[in-house]
This record gives C-alpha cells, sequence and structure tokens, in this order.
C-alpha cells in the first residue's frame, strides 16, 4: 500500500471523495472534481482556486485514487516539484532534457498539479504545458492559493473555454484552522 501511495503522489489512500467533509463553500469544487474523476463531465480541465487548507490537496488526491480506482494512473504533482526538476534541467549541456520534461508534462494523457504559484519563468513554462494540454483536449486539473488576478490571462482563458475546462471557487474555511478551535473546545 506504502508502494501505491508514493506512486500515485498522495499523502493518505484515505483521501477520497467519501471522506472528504464537504462544508459550506466546498460543494461546487467537490462536484467539478467528483464528475472528472468518474468521466461524467464534458470537460476536461479544472482550475481550482481558493484560501489555504480548504480541501484543494484532498480533492487532486481523491481524484488520483479513483482514476486509478478506474484502472487509469494519474500522479499528483505539486507545482513547485515540478518546476524545481524542470530547473535541475537548465543549462547548454541539458537542455535537450528540459524539453523532454516539459513535452512529458505536456502530452502526459493526465496531470494534476497542486498548489501552483510561482515565479514569472515557472508560470511561463506553465503556460507552455497548458497550451499544449487545451489544445490536445488532455485531463489537467490545476490549484492554487492564488486569485486569479495572480495567475497568467492565457492560462485562465483556456480553463475558462466551457467546450474545454471549468474554473471552480473553493470557498471553504481552512480545515485545520477549524480542527485547532475544535481540539481547544
Amino acid at each position: 500500500m506504502e508502494e501505491l501511495r508514493k506512486s500515485l503522489g498522495v499523502s493518505s489512500l484515505d483521501n477520497t471523495f467519501d471522506n472528504f467533509k464537504r462544508v459550506v463553500g466546498t460543494h461546487e469544487a467537490y462536484k467539478a472534481f467528483f464528475r472528472l474523476a468518474n468521466g461524467e463531465s464534458d470537460y476536461k480541465m479544472v482550475l481550482c482556486y481558493g484560501g489555504v487548507g480548504n480541501g484543494k490537496t484532498h480533492l487532486c488526491e481523491a481524484t488520483a485514487i479513483r482514476l486509478y480506482q478506474r484502472g487509469l494512473f494519474c500522479r499528483v504533482l505539486t507545482f513547485d516539484r515540478m518546476m524545481g526538476a524542470l530547473k535541475e534541467c537548465i543549462g547548454d549541456e541539458r537542455k535537450k532534457s528540459l524539453e523532454e520534461l516539459l513535452r512529458n508534462y505536456s502530452y502526459a494523457d493526465r496531470l494534476i498539479i497542486d498548489d501552483v504559484a510561482g515565479t514569472e519563468w515557472e508560470l511561463e513554462q506553465l503556460e507552455k504545458i497548458i497550451r499544449i494540454r487545451y489544445h490536445d483536449r488532455l485531463f489537467t486539473i490545476l490549484t492554487t492559493n492564488r486569485d486569479l488576478t495572480g495567475m497568467p490571462v492565457r492560462i485562465i482563458s483556456r480553463f475558462q473555454d466551457s467546450d474545454v475546462g471549468i474554473v471552480v471557487l473553493n470557498e471553504g474555511k481552512d480545515y485545520r484552522r477549524l480542527k485547532n478551535e475544535q481540539n481547544k473546545d
């Protein structure tokens, strides 16, 4: 089981849709992820944004687990680790491996990127990936704690194309903070 958890890139195999606490403000995000994970949506791309600790990562992990149950593999990647891997490829002698890694992210059958936030260069790389994924209508999930004004317009626009994607705000409260407050009582 530990090997499966690591291969999916999830923190716990218990982070399923059944175990997601649907509190006020999380219903639309839950529905968007659930429908995509179960193959019940017309869209192939989800951009979910909202505050910290409101379940976006849990929904990414629930999606990867549900896909695995359906016989489809998808790993949850954090944006910082993804960009770290790209940066390791920078340099004249490694330029080919940078292009190869970008191509792998761009053309993977399914891609889940959690916690998008970064430098201008990092967001430019993400734009390259999303441009191809949008063109090829590939299964893509992005989450971010950023307000959408902090995201490149060309990325947002592609997710807003209702033939391909959906943009959803997760307005739920910080579960960690709520849990701490409950433990004080």
